[in-house]
């Protein structure tokens, strides 16, 4: 085994697969690194094969916002299938498990051979700087999926080159976030204003910021609980909110539309996966509105599985006003093809809320020149502002002393905005914000139930759970409404059934414990 590893390692390195949108080179084949990073070309290259691990299905094509975020928001709804890590009946030889570690650690191995040889290449040095920022902070990210999936893992920091650097001991948290916040502060200084892209999908000074602040809300809480960190937190969302060019798109649809229809709005929407198709060139598509989305064959509008259905305890929690439960969770279905018409569900019992789907990526509204029955070239977001604003909030109300009036205030600009009172015409703004003089809990409730309004279904639910220690009784207390459920649709509870307290982490990988003989297997498994 570690024999054919390391011929991979060592005999060839593959730069990329195929392009990002923001990307115009051509897919490199492979070549032998000593004979590569020559000039800005190569090395942007290299680059751009350190974020495609971004787009494959084992990532943000699917299982990370799919399989790997099963929370109270929804339900695994492929009722065919009985064993699957979204159910949480799987063991150490899961094959999407697997798929995920490996391409991660592809990703961390690629940024590693890029950050070793970059020096070498005859470039603008301001340019080399910036690519050694992205694959700084590219790298961060990959290790920071990591050790909030699986916990303590290695911390590989040079390309494997020999058959002893298969063999390494799992880091201690402290080392794993330690690498992780440095990596991606250095990367701060060095990456580009996103004001100098045009879409979403670089890595700019306001995507690490907001992205620091989501690792430092971490570190203040499970596994770390390092209260410090809540500082820290607010003062990296702080830095996105005082750039002074983002703001919210007044009508909360249309950022998930945008995704649809490739356009790019940056001040809302920060960072990006981005999925292509170009005939007879480009292929990265994703499965964002396929695997999840309204569930239908009709071709015409966009084949959708449907396979993320809704639990009805997370519809209810919505006040009716709030434009983003309709949105989040679809009101109808769809005609058969060639019919694009749509067709309205009847009034809402609760078998008829557990059969609605998570419909914040809708295909009818994707732009392509082809559409898959399968895969989608719909964009998915990684940072939102309405994300860094409420990360502010919650950082602000658990420092010690008395919260500042702008933490109520940013949570207030996400509700109005999900009330509709941003969009032009609008009147009595203020009705749609919290009760003002909310305490500590209070508040911190709250922002927890407006993260899950706000950010449902963007892969986040499952980690926010986590960080908060919440997670596992969380999920049993929702095996009370399994009764509610049409029978059809209580496949989907075994996924409450199955949690126990090892479920706050995946199991590693059977093939890393058998590679890795430093590696240690998590609680439970």
């Amino acid at each position: 085994m570690k024999k054919i590893i390391l011929t991979g390692f060592l005999g060839v390195f593959l730069l990329i697969t195929s392009c990002n949108k923001f990307l115009e080179e051509t897919p490199t084949d492979f070549v032998a690194p000593a004979n590569y990073y020559t000039n800005e070309k190569e090395v942007f290259s290299a680059l751009a094969g350190v974020y495609d691990i971004l787009g494959k299905t084992g990532t943000y094509g699917r299982y990370l916002f799919f399989e790997m975020d099963m929370s109270d928001e929804s339900y695994f709804g492929l009722s065919s299938t009985s064993q699957d890590i979204a159910l949480l009946n799987y063991d150490i030889g899961d094959t999407k498990l697997l798929t995920t570690w490996s391409l991660l650690y592809e990703g961390i191995n690629r940024a590693n051979m890029l950050l070793e040889n970059i020096d070498k290449a005859d470039m603008p040095d301001n340019l080399r700087e910036v690519y050694r920022g992205e694959a700084l902070f590219l790298r961060a990210y990959y290790y920071f999926v990591l050790t909030t999936n699986w916990g303590r893992i290695p911390l590989r920091l040079s390309s494997t080159k020999t058959p002893s650097d298969v063999d390494m001991a799992p880091a201690t948290y402290t080392e794993i976030y330690g690498q992780i916040a440095s990596d991606m502060e250095t990367a701060a200084d060095k990456v580009a204003d996103i004001t100098t892209f045009n879409n979403a999908g670089r890595v700019s000074k306001s995507a690490v910021w907001g992205v620091l602040a989501r690792v430092n809300l971490k570190m203040a809480g499970a596994p770390l609980r390092d209260i410090s960190r809540y500082a820290e937190a607010k003062k990296w969302a702080e830095k996105v909110i005082n750039f002074g060019y983002h703001r919210l798109n007044a009508d909360y649809s249309q950022v998930f539309k945008n995704h649809a229809q490739g356009v790019y709005d940056t001040r809302e929407s920060i960072w990006e996966v981005e999925f292509s198709y170009i005939s007879g060139a480009q292929h990265e598509e994703g499965m964002v509105g396929s695997i999840n989305g309204i569930g239908t064959s009709n071709t015409t509008v966009g084949y959708s599985y449907g396979a993320q259905r809704v639990m009805k305890p997370y519809y209810d929690l919505f006040d009716e006003d709030d434009e983003r439960r309709d949105w989040n969770i679809n009101t109808y279905t769809y005609a058969t093809a060639p019919s694009t018409a749509q067709v309205p569900y009847a009034a809402g019992t609760a078998a008829i809320i557990y059969n609605r789907y998570a419909s914040k990526w809708r295909r009818e509204f994707e732009v392509s020149p082809q559409k898959s029955t399968n895969t989608t070239v719909i964009n998915f977001p990684l940072l939102r502002y309405a994300d860094v604003l409420l990360m502010y909030a919650e950082a602000d109300n658990m420092l010690p002393g008395n919260r500042s009036t702008q933490a109520d205030e940013y949570v207030n600009m996400v509700r109005r905005r999900a009330f509709g009172k941003l969009k032009a015409g609008a009147t009595d703004i203020e009705a749609a914000d919290l009760s003002p003089g909310l305490d500590e809990v209070l508040f911190q409730q709250a922002i927890q139930k407006e993260r899950s309004f706000e950010l449902g279904f963007e892969g986040l639910r499952r980690f926010d759970l986590i960080r908060w220690g919440t997670y596992i009784l969380t999920m049993e207390n929702l095996r009370t409404y399994k009764a509610s459920a049409n029978s059809s649709y209580q496949f989907g509870f075994r996924t409450v059934e199955n949690i126990s307290d090892r479920d706050t982490l995946f199991a590693i990988p059977r093939n890393e414990m058998t590679v890795n003989k430093l590696m240690e297997q998590n609680n439970g498994w």
